[in-house]
């Protein structure tokens, strides 16, 4: 039996906005995922320079939207292509993040996608989920931007791709260190790009999927003038994730258990690194009222209870549901995250 759900300032989002009975299938989908990663590919180095890993916690701790942004200079490359009915420029800019990073992710590329017609002065920095390499899936995502007007800023993840470091197999982090290292920096980075889009002469936006909208929402929070913020496929804390959802399973427990003394340890020493990452520790964005937060029903990776936390402590938000899972939000998701975008742009006025 379908019903629709709604409730008082918030709205239903994806594939099926009604309540479906493939609940289950959605649930198991995301619970399959988290087996396939059974054999552990994150941190099989261990947590890594516990005394760098001290230092970055201590610094999101004291994080505050008052902190200088760090300075883009941008630089582009070769001619500016037309792509069905875009101008893309490639360029990069050296890091301003204050993170120690390795010496292959220090200059960050980026793909800039502009409307050729009907620009409406907006453009939204879209982030890398966990794991994305590249640019393909966010070029396919932001053609309904572009369809609505909508500039967007392609940003590469330190550690991922083209500044992936010497040694490191695909995007699979090998250290926690590493973890704090890249999302810290890339937090640092998008604040520094909206600014950049902002002195650019465009109201700035910030979006992205799983850990892409945990790294959006902080930056949204973390800088002191309005923004877009549609983080999708988060909640409020990065605890739960990593140490008790489907994710969990991709974690190397019996190395970080070698150091730590025991797998219980070795959990609870995550944790405690793990608690400083929390939206609930940092006020919400300037003007909440053009963020819109979108929460699958179903998801295992992320707890949807605490999808809703973040609509709570943003207080003025937007929250939508999906009847997915998290893996299934990510392929069936992406008209309505783009709609929910295009949404928030038009609040501004």
């Amino acid at each position: 039996m379908l019903d629709i759900e709604m409730s008082a300032g918030s709205g239903c989002y994806g594939h099926c906005r009604l309540r479906s009975r493939f609940a289950l299938l959605h649930r198991l989908t995301d619970d399959a995922f988290g087996q396939a990663f059974r054999a552990g590919v994150l941190y099989r180095q261990g947590f890594g320079d516990r005394a760098l890993l001290e230092r970055l916690v201590a610094s999101v701790g004291a994080y505050v939207r008052t902190q200088p942004l760090g300075e883009v200079r941008m630089t582009w490359s070769g001619r500016t292509r037309s792509v069905l009915g875009a101008d893309v420029r490639v360029g990069s800019f050296v890091s301003p993040a204050p993170t120690p990073l390795p010496t292959e992710s220090r200059t960050a590329p980026v793909e800039l996608w502009l409307p050729k017609h009907g620009a409406r002065g907006a453009m939204c920095l879209v982030l890398a989920a966990s794991g994305e390499e590249g640019f393909l899936r966010r070029r396919v995502f932001v053609r309904r931007l572009l369809e609505a007007g909508i500039g967007a800023l392609l940003l590469e993840n330190p550690f991922y791709g083209l500044r992936r470091p010497a040694g490191q197999h695909g995007p699979a982090l090998r250290t926690v260190a590493d973890q704090f290292a890249m999302n810290t920096a890339t937090v640092d980075e998008a604040r520094a790009l909206l600014g950049w889009i902002r002195d650019e002469g465009y109201f700035p936006g910030v979006t992205g999927f799983s850990q892409g909208g945990f790294m959006a929402a902080f930056a949204a929070a973390l800088v002191d003038f309005p923004v877009v913020a549609v983080p999708r496929g988060v909640g409020t804390s990065a605890v739960p994730v990593f140490t008790n959802s489907a994710l969990s399973h991709g974690v190397r427990w019996k190395t970080l258990a070698a150091e730590s003394g025991s797998e219980a340890q070795a959990r609870a020493d995550l944790a405690r690194y793990l608690a400083v990452v929390d939206l609930t520790q940092h006020p919400p964005p300037v003007v909440p009222q053009l963020a819109t937060i979108l929460v699958a029903r179903h998801d295992r990776f992320v707890p949807p209870e605490d999808g809703e936390a973040l609509h709570r402590h943003w207080a003025g938000s937007h929250l939508e549901w999906s009847e997915a899972g998290h893996v299934t939000s990510l392929l069936m998701d992406g008209k309505d995250h783009a709609r929910a975008i295009v949404e928030a742009f038009d609040r501004r006025w």
